[in-house]
């Protein structure tokens, strides 16, 4: 599994993906956290990524930089710093889906039969990780 997602085609995908909007790896990654209508704060991404919250406004940067997101207050507490997807993002994030959703073309080993298990099999199994890691697609 690691195989397909994260090295060969996958890889080549993500790459693609930054490439098509003109954006680091990192930034891109930032961009997939990011959900249409869902401002999030900014601490939030920092303890997803694990990472420092100084490397998340670097992150957000990127983004506004390019167009894609923006920052905001929260309404109820001004100094949480939420990050929003502007209309551009929406439209970035949804090309950029596009991409990583194109599979993998080994896939083409498989029956149309085959296709559709292995659909079925991890819809299920997608559909397990939910509530336990707030996967979304």
């Amino acid at each position: 599994m690691y195989r397909l997602v994260f090295e060969g085609e996958g890889q080549q995908r993500f790459h693609e993906a930054c490439d098509a909007l003109g954006l680091a790896p990192g930034i891109l990654k930032a961009l997939l956290q990011l959900t249409p209508g869902a401002p999030q704060p900014m601490r939030e991404l920092a303890a997803r990524f694990r990472c420092d919250p100084s490397y998340v406004t670097s992150l957000v940067d990127g983004l506004e930089q390019a167009g894609l997101a923006e920052r905001r207050s929260h309404p109820a507490d001004r100094r949480v710093r939420m990050v929003a997807l502007s209309r551009s993002g929406e439209r970035a994030l949804a090309q950029v889906l596009a991409i990583l959703a194109e599979p993998p073309s080994a896939f083409a080993a498989l029956s149309s039969g085959e296709l559709r298990t292995l659909r079925a099999l991890l819809g299920k199994i997608l559909q397990a990780a939910e509530p336990a890691s707030g996967l979304d697609g």
